[in-house]
């Protein structure tokens, strides 16, 4: 376990990283523990080190601590005791060392260019939600999902997604739970034939059929499933390196979301019949 100290600067969704040399990933300004050093000196440290940046020790505050991949270590793990700052920096004006070569603000979605702790802090901060794939157990909680007549426009119940499942093992239903164990949405991740029509990688997966109960609407739970999707699918399918999926031209609330959620309009095309854009985000 390698163990961390990192600061946290956060505005508008987006978080100040920084990438150090020889190195793709971005990641919270910090570094290890030297010595006998107090969680507060080591970052005041590294700030000094990487940044330029010196911080008192009175303005740090704790935030929390994650467990993560280490990065670009492969098979350890990092612990990252995270902090933030009460003091008011210009950040614009900061000037690295020769070891990072880049800062810059990036937004909480745009996984591909995070590093995977800091990934998993990121999905911390979300609201409690719980992916399950669907088994033949959970088919009371299929049947308990409701959907407006307004939503059959869009997409097939989560009943015959399970059908349809049953008959193309390249099609994963997945079913979305609450922190109170209440079934709240659903979707389907498409693989193989299924996402063919829409991207030309072949390490895309097709995102379909998603659906709140019409009970849970309006909590923001249709967010928190977009935000929390890219570490479901590292998580299950660690080779898809792209999330590509299909919005109706008229359903201008999803478009509306998945936009938010840093997916880019890349083509058009028909989806049974109806005119769709394809979205697509990588991760």
């Amino acid at each position: 376990m390698i163990k961390c100290v990192c600061l946290v600067v956060e505005e508008n969704d987006e978080l100040l990283l920084v990438q150090a040399r020889d190195r793709e990933k971005y990641y919270f300004p910090g570094g290890k523990i030297d010595g006998d050093e107090t969680y507060k000196q080591a970052l005041q440290r590294e700030l000094k080190e990487e940044l330029q940046v010196d911080v008192s020790e009175n303005s740090l505050i704790y935030m929390d601590t994650v467990i993560g991949d280490a990065y670009p270590q492969h098979n350890e793990q990092t612990e990252l005791n995270c902090f933030y700052t009460t003091e008011q920096i210009d950040w614009s004006n900061v000037a690295t060392d020769q070891e990072i070569t880049d800062v810059k603000w990036i937004h909480k979605l745009e996984f591909n260019k995070i590093a995977p702790a800091v990934v998993t802090w990121i999905n911390e901060q979300l609201e409690n939600i719980f992916m399950i794939p669907y088994s033949a157990e959970l088919v009371s909680d299929i049947e308990k999902i409701t959907i407006t007549s307004g939503d059959h426009q869009f997409t097939k119940t989560p009943k015959v997604n399970i059908e349809l499942a049953q008959r193309d093992s390249e099609r994963h239903p997945v079913l979305v739970y609450n922190d109170e164990q209440q079934c709240i949405g659903f979707f389907t991740l498409h693989e193989g034939a299924g996402v063919a029509p829409y991207s030309l990688n072949k390490n895309a997966m097709f995102f379909r059929s998603f659906s709140v109960d019409a009970h849970y609407r309006g909590r923001g739970y249709g967010k928190q499933i977009i935000q929390a999707l890219p570490e479901y699918i590292h998580r299950h399918f660690p080779n898809i390196d792209e999330i590509c999926l299909a919005v109706n031209d008229n359903n201008e609330v999803a478009q509306k979301l998945y936009r938010q959620c840093h997916y880019n309009e890349v083509g058009e095309t028909l989806l049974e019949g109806r005119p769709v854009y394809i979205l697509q985000q990588q991760i």
